[in-house]
């Protein structure tokens, strides 16, 4: 059984190669197209299972989740505790099909990870959207791993990041070691910040409005009960635009008309999640036949969208425990190949 603390995992996932994320991506990829084939064709004992999470909520009022899923191989679970003050922390247990345990990693990096890989999954089939000018709302670890894997994977594609954020002392935290070992990968890369707090309403307004008009790909990566923009300040398309922040009825991070508009498809994580937990198709009163599950996409013999200037890629994600699964045992698989963490006898 290999054990990978987060210490081990962080460096990890700071070093990953492009060839190293390229096999991540083809994981997730394939653990969403079998997640898609199997509702499609209504196979309860398909290779996938996902029990719903239970949440449980002690008496000091810190949040601890219990989020299970197996595949034909491997059976997983991930035990994450949100304590009322403090940072996340969290494990995910994987065990072989004799339930043999195979690893043990630490969670809060893997979940901000996925997600922003889940983005790239179909960020990187989307042709006609241009990655030089790349958007980041947020300074969070999602945020975070949606500019890393951007460089990681797109490489020179990538000339300027835009970090946008409500206060500019956790932007700045996340700024510090992340422009630099952005710009080891891409020396000439541009890198802006914007804090909402260092300008007035009218000022903030415009210089969004600025970026946004020439910025090909956006990702909102923040907790938001309104949107961070309107519509119109999207300017001409085709752009593409991940939506991973917000994950309750009552958050929203686009308005109803980036949605309704007709110039934009609506892919998700999950049809059934989506409907029920994401609060901008919830306000938009979208309906399952508007949305595209990236895993039918994958799935298809046309696994690629060609955008148009008539048209922007919108992608929703709520977060699946079997996409913790997937990127969990690819970790693994390198972790093990580089003799990453400590192996341990007697599991």
């Amino acid at each position: 059984m290999r054990l990978v603390p987060e210490p081990a995992l962080a460096g990890l996932l700071r070093n990953l190669t492009k060839k190293q994320a390229t096999h991540l991506l083809t994981g997730l990829s394939t653990a969403l197209e079998t997640y898609s084939k199997q509702n499609v064709d209504a196979n309860a004992n398909g290779p996938i299972h996902q029990p719903l999470r239970t949440v449980m909520t002690t008496a000091e009022g810190n949040v601890r989740l219990f989020m299970p899923a197996a595949d034909a191989h491997t059976t997983g679970i991930k035990v994450v505790t949100v304590p009322k003050q403090g940072d996340i922390r969290g494990t995910i247990s994987l065990f072989n099909q004799d339930g043999s345990l195979r690893g043990l990693l630490s969670a809060a990096e893997i979940t901000a990870f996925r997600t922003a890989l889940a983005s790239m999954t179909l960020l990187s089939r989307v042709s006609g959207v241009s990655k030089a000018e790349i958007v980041v709302f947020g300074a969070g670890r999602q945020a975070e791993w949606h500019a890393r894997l951007a460089v990681i994977l797109f490489g020179d594609q990538v000339t300027k990041i835009t970090f946008v954020n409500r206060s500019k002392g956790r932007m700045l935290a996340m700024c510090e070691e992340l422009e630099v070992d952005l710009r080891k990968s891409l020396p000439n890369l541009r890198i802006e910040r914007i804090a909402k707090e260092d300008l007035t309403d009218g000022e903030y307004k415009a210089k969004l409005k600025t970026i946004l008009s020439t910025a090909g790909v956006l990702h909102c990566c923040t907790p938001s009960t309104e949107p961070l923009f309107p519509y119109a300040d999207l300017g001409q398309g085709p752009k593409f635009l991940s939506l991973i922040g917000s994950y309750k009825p009552h958050m929203q991070e686009v308005d109803s008309d980036t949605l309704l508009s007709g110039k934009s498809m609506v892919y998700v994580d999950s049809k059934d999640a989506c409907l029920e937990e994401a609060g901008e198709i919830i306000n938009a009163g979208l309906s399952e036949d508007s949305l595209i599950e990236i895993g039918a996409l994958f799935a298809s013999t046309e696994a690629n969208v060609d955008a148009t200037q008539d048209k922007n890629i919108v992608f929703k994600c709520v977060g699946m425990g079997i996409m913790d699964l997937a990127v969990a045992q690819s970790l693994l698989e390198i972790a093990d190949a580089e003799s990453i963490g400590q192996e341990v006898e007697g599991f």
